[in-house]
């Protein structure tokens, strides 16, 4: 074991820790903090899936559990700002970030009459977004969007072709002109978008809340290195080709693709909405990837697909003819994925 792995496994062990010190802090110290409303809680149960809001629906102890997992996220994330954690620069931006993500999205949500996977990407003319990329200091804005969305866990490779940064650079474009239509609309004051945004971004300063505050008074020993070693061994490329094949044929065998996306998946992106990924059109996606995608029918799960991420099993949900980048229709799907990956090489 190289002693870069032994670093990363000790940062995640220290994390596990953290979040346990943390949880004891508010439970001495802020326990309460925050309040949602009964509407609130309504508007917040909404925006989970329907299968989640069927259950929430029927069954008493969940909504509580639901109350109370809410309640408990955002006194951690209250707990995070009082640390100082959102006074980062580069913490601010991805706030910022992830606020005009979800503006963008709620609004043309809105637009194409309630669909819950409305694409981003749907918004403005060509016209538009060649006049918003000619604004002063929009490159600038856009080489601090890639840094900052990968600080988000966006899967934006790291050297980009100039057709592949034209693309993200357009689709930017679009969620940008969204959020500016939202603002002027009053749509980013809409009740559930704000709890949106909060709750997104309670989540994101609990994780950074984790990593930064504690991780220096939770450092793991060697004999804790050992301990995680042995519950989360590194994976080679043969082993992580193997877990893949395993977890997909527990899919096949009937068990809930999101609950197995939650438990496995390495995609930080799509990991806690149970792989779900939203619409897609072609060239939205590396190539092995999308040709999978595209080649399933509704309801159809994948073989294991090999690309430079790892190791992919994809469901699609959905098929149909969408407005794409250009404002085009074109044909697109809504799919899940889980992404098993190997650990790192020596």
């Amino acid at each position: 074991m190289t002693s870069t792995t032994k670093a990363l496994i000790a940062a995640a062990v220290a994390v596990l820790f953290a979040a346990g010190l943390i949880a004891w802090q508010v439970k001495a110290t802020r326990s309460g903090a925050v309040t949602l409303t009964a509407d609130d809680m309504s508007k917040l149960a909404e925006l989970q899936s329907p299968r989640d809001r069927q259950r929430l629906a029927s069954d008493a102890e969940a909504r509580k559990k639901f109350a109370d997992d809410l309640k408990r996220l955002l006194s951690l994330a209250e707990a995070a700002r009082a640390a100082g954690v959102a006074n980062k620069p580069e913490v601010k931006r991805q706030l910022d970030l992830m606020r005009s993500l979800i503006i963008a999205q709620s609004y043309i949500t809105k637009q194409q009459g309630g669909a819950q996977a409305a694409s981003v990407f749907a918004v403005a003319s060509p016209t538009e977004i060649e006049a918003f990329l000619k604004e002063p200091g929009q490159d600038q804005k856009f080489q601090q969007f890639l840094e900052d969305a990968q600080g988000l866990g966006f899967q934006i490779p790291p050297t980009l072709s100039d057709d592949m940064k034209k693309q993200i650079q357009q689709q930017w474009a679009q969620v940008m002109i969204a959020e500016r239509k939202a603002i002027q609309a009053g749509a980013d004051r809409d009740r559930a978008t704000e709890l949106q945004v909060t709750l997104q971004q309670a989540r994101f300063l609990v994780e950074r809340y984790a990593q930064d505050q504690l991780v220096e008074r939770t450092k793991a020993t060697d004999d804790e290195v050992k301990a995680y070693m042995q519950q989360h061994p590194e994976m080679t490329q043969d082993q992580a080709r193997a877990k893949a094949q395993e977890v997909l044929q527990r899919v096949r065998s009937g068990e809930d693709f999101a609950a197995l996306a939650k438990q496995y998946s390495a995609d930080p992106g799509s990991k806690e909405k149970g792989g779900e990924l939203g619409w897609f059109g072609h060239g939205q996606m590396v190539k092995q990837f999308e040709d999978a995608a595209f080649a399933l029918q509704p309801g159809q799960t994948s073989d294991v697909v090999e690309t430079n991420y790892g190791f992919h099993i994809i469901q699609v949900e959905e098929r149909g003819t969408r407005p794409g980048a250009n404002g085009q229709p074109e044909e697109q799907v809504r799919a899940r994925h889980i992404l098993v990956s190997a650990g790192p090489r020596s």
